[in-house]
């Protein structure tokens, strides 16, 4: 589910020096990409393994680039569709999942491709729905219209969580936090930012996972959870120094200091 990238609603109020972690994977994700096309067609799996210990947190967005790519090349004809392309689509993918499992010790790459690629015509539709539904989340949230971006980040999450559509149903978490934070229900909003949180530190996204801890640690401290969220401000200001966002790190240190002294 490529358009995650661009997912910052676990935030309400995110800065630009949040966004900029994210969108730097992105720019880093296309020779990334260059080199996985190549590696698949020497069939070269000790190359791949190399290639995703250096680039962990690129791993998702480059074998998710042919999982929508055989959807997108369905969706072009679904009644006589491009079997042979759609077929070169998964098996890269499927290849390239395989050997990030074995490599991070995370079976979720794979159970993640397999789901994707193994989509009924139904369930391809549930796809683009959630998706549809994650969007209109967002949308509903800027416009401070926080009953329907809950509703419809709960439409993502039961047309994600299904499919296996880990990435899908990380983001339909995150919007519901994010929704249920700026309705003021932190407590409600603890469990799916929590859930997010680890599902995208599985799925090695990293700018997503400091989103969500962000938002889970604000949640925790209104709630009253003081001692964990000591623990998760901690665990976001590691990313925070490893993503390069300065300002949040500064942030969160003064967050820390007044939730400890």
């Amino acid at each position: 589910m490529i358009v995650a990238l661009s997912l910052l609603l676990a935030c309400p109020n995110p800065s630009s020096a949040t966004r900029a972690p994210v969108e730097l994977v992105r720019a880093q994700e296309r020779s990334t990409r260059e080199q996985f096309v190549a590696l698949f067609a020497a069939r070269d799996e000790q190359g791949c393994a190399a290639l995703w210990r250096a680039h962990p947190r690129e791993v998702l967005y480059t074998i998710d680039e042919d999982l929508e790519g055989a959807l997108a090349t369905w969706e072009k004809s679904p009644e006589t569709p491009d079997a042979k392309a759609i077929a070169e689509h998964h098996a890269r993918a499927l290849w390239g999942a395989r050997i990030a499992s074995e490599v991070s010790g995370h079976p979720i790459f794979l159970d993640y491709a397999s789901a994707f690629a193994g989509q009924s015509k139904e369930q391809k539709q549930h796809f683009r729905a959630g998706q549809r539904a994650h969007g209109e989340s967002r949308k509903a949230l800027k416009a401070k219209d926080f009953a329907s971006a809950e509703s419809k980040a709960r439409e993502c999450i039961e047309h994600a969580a299904p499919l296996g559509d880990w990435w899908g149903h990380a983001m339909g978490l995150s919007a519901l936090g994010a929704a249920l934070v700026a309705k003021g229900e932190h407590a409600s909003a603890v469990a799916p930012l929590g859930e997010a949180a680890l599902i995208y530190r599985d799925l090695q996204l990293a700018g997503d996972e400091y989103n969500a801890l962000r938002a889970l640690g604000q949640a925790l401290v209104a709630a009253g959870a003081k001692q964990r969220a000591e623990v998760v401000m901690r665990r976001a200001l590691v990313l925070a120094a490893e993503l390069g966002d300065a300002q949040g790190k500064t942030a969160l240190e003064a967050e820390l200091a007044r939730l400890v002294k």
